[in-house]
């Protein structure tokens, strides 16, 4: 089965609220893996609450040194080596990382998701309405991290990242666990029949635009190769209608918040 033929499967995805961790980094992590997987890094960090927001952006309008510097804060609060990033492309491209690199931080080129089983590795993508997907092996402790916009969805990089595991770490569809992080939520984010025809493309699109729920068409996709539906689930946070914990695209934020995932 292809990556952007896999048919949808109707399941009823979990929905969990991130909790905001403790310290001087706005990081909301899934609570039940802060419990469940103790060796495991993961969240996706937040605006903040002091007077200059936590943005991450690198190629935004503020000064590159300002975000470096959040960059080095996020790095030393989790304690990696090395922060791997990329200028995403919206596509399905996943990098498997097997050396960790030279100490600090990593900027790529052109691609939307990242797997590893190195400790001492902090993978991160940059969202604002588009879902950071984190998917891990807690067998093998082997994790992917990927970037799922619509166009990425509909390439199938969800597919892809679950493939890398299986390909290059040996696991199992059926051991792993699958969170679909603070994204633009089912209500706000309405789009056109050609999304709808991407990311769900067993079923006839709308003629006019309409709301599509990003992050249950994922836990469908994942469902669709393999992973158990009780293992998957699906931030109560929304970008767009939320509190204002995150920032939003399509509120009108140039700013950038980061997926995380990696192994202590």
């Amino acid at each position: 089965m292809s990556p952007t033929s896999s048919a949808a499967v109707s399941v009823p995805a979990r929905v969990v609220a991130e909790e905001l961790v403790p310290g001087d980094v706005p990081l909301w992590a899934h609570p039940e893996w802060m419990r469940d997987l103790p060796w495991l890094v993961q969240g996706t960090t937040g605006r903040g609450d002091g007077d200059e927001a936590f943005d991450l952006g690198l190629s935004g309008i503020q000064p590159v040194g300002a975000a470096l510097d959040r960059w080095r804060r996020l790095r030393a609060y989790t304690g990696a080596r090395t922060v791997a990033h990329s200028r995403q492309v919206h596509r399905a491209e996943v990098w498997t990382h097997a050396e960790r690199g030279a100490p600090g931080i990593l900027v790529m080129d052109g691609y939307d998701g990242h797997a590893t089983s190195l400790d001492g590795l902090l993978l991160a993508v940059g969202v604002a309405d588009c879902v950071p997907v984190s998917i891990v092996d807690p067998v093998r402790r082997a994790v992917s991290l990927v970037h799922s916009g619509w166009r990425g969805t509909a390439a199938g990089i969800v597919e892809r990242g679950i493939a890398i595991l299986r390909g290059t770490y040996g696991s199992a569809p059926a051991d792993l666990r699958l969170h679909c992080g603070p994204a633009i939520c089912g209500r706000c984010y309405e789009v056109g029949p050609e999304v709808h025809a991407g990311v769900r493309p067993g079923e006839p699109p709308p003629s006019a635009p309409t709301c599509i729920d990003l992050r249950q068409a994922i836990a469908e996709r994942a469902a669709a190769v393999g992973v158990s539906p009780e293992s998957v689930t699906v931030s109560a946070h929304c970008t767009r209608c939320g509190p204002g914990a995150f920032f939003s695209h399509r509120a009108g934020s140039h700013a950038r918040q980061m997926g995380v995932l990696g192994i202590r």
